[in-house]
């Protein structure tokens, strides 16, 4: 708060006599000294913008922008209603930003690549969407990230339409030769799109010709929908979570990746978040703020 003393900035009063009608009204010389020295000193420190050493102002927050990319429920999504962004990560992601004192502010990227250049070249401070920071993928990413302590594990999943036959697995697990020669589609650059490209297309086992990459989930989806791919391929908690929504779609089985998702920062930390996310990570899965979370949108 901001005092400004009379119009004076920063001025002393010319006389320290008190006028007759004060010394009348019962007000002591001294008692008036005092006051007029008080005033003086807050004019002085309004003037210079320093009042706040007097009347310091609450507590302020670190703003983190924090990008991410919908739809992918459970983790990241937007209410069909209310057209908020809901989820696994949105709500680890504040309540990590309450704990760290942040005020969180969020960024929806509608496009996958978007969203990696921006971490990379801080147009975000961090990314949080189901980012993978293992494996083969975490390592291409190393180069242009530092990533947070894991806080989920996932597989791939192969998602058919319903009713057709022309993907088949013969066990819960999908092998490569199951799954090549058939027309694909999935999320460009995400690690659905690299065990593709590695898998089957540097193996010559799938032409480049069968497989189309979009930038974001939702085009992928309605291609299979509509009957112009036979599959598509994406995490497993994402398929479960298109198919306990949409008839017509079906998981036809999984590709065990075992990979991790943590949280994304531009290469070297360069605002040094890492070990405050993991801090807050650590405090909130010992004290069951973690697992409630999970609770709440994976079960």
């Amino acid at each position: 708060m901001i005092i400004y003393g009379g119009g004076h900035r920063g001025g002393m009063a010319q006389s320290a006599a008190p006028p007759p009608e004060a010394v009348r009204g019962g007000v002591s010389k001294t008692l008036f000294v005092v006051t007029v020295v008080v005033v003086a000193i807050i004019a002085f420190l309004g003037g210079v913008g320093v009042s706040s050493v007097l009347f310091p102002p609450g507590p302020s927050l670190t703003t983190i922008v924090v990008g991410t990319n919908t739809p992918f429920p459970p983790f990241e999504s937007r209410n069909p209603t209310t057209l908020k962004l809901e989820g696994f990560d949105i709500d680890l992601v504040n309540e990590i930003g309450r704990r760290n004192g942040w005020n969180v502010v969020w960024r929806d990227f509608q496009d996958w690549d978007a969203l990696l250049l921006a971490i990379q070249f801080e147009g975000v401070d961090m990314g949080a969407s189901s980012i993978t920071s293992s494996g083969s993928v975490g390592a291409l990413r190393n180069a242009s990230f530092d990533f947070s302590n894991s806080y989920y594990e996932a597989d791939q999943a192969v998602m058919i339409k319903s009713g057709t036959t022309t993907v088949q697995c013969a066990t819960a697990t999908c092998t490569p030769s199951e799954l090549a020669n058939h027309t694909v589609a999935v999320q460009r650059l995400t690690s659905s799109y690299w065990w593709v490209q590695g898998e089957l297309v540097d193996t010559a086992m799938t032409p480049a010709s069968m497989v189309s990459a979009f930038g974001d989930l939702n085009s992928v989806i309605t291609e299979l929908i509509n009957g112009n791919v036979e599959w598509v391929l994406v995490d497993k908690p994402i398929a479960q979570r298109f198919t306990a929504t949409n008839p017509q779609l079906v998981i036809e089985g999984t590709i065990e990746t075992n990979e991790l998702y943590a949280y994304a920062v531009a290469d070297g930390d360069p605002q040094n978040l890492i070990p405050k996310i993991n801090s807050a990570l650590a405090l909130m899965r010992t004290d069951g703020t973690f697992q409630r979370i999970q609770d709440t949108w994976i079960g």
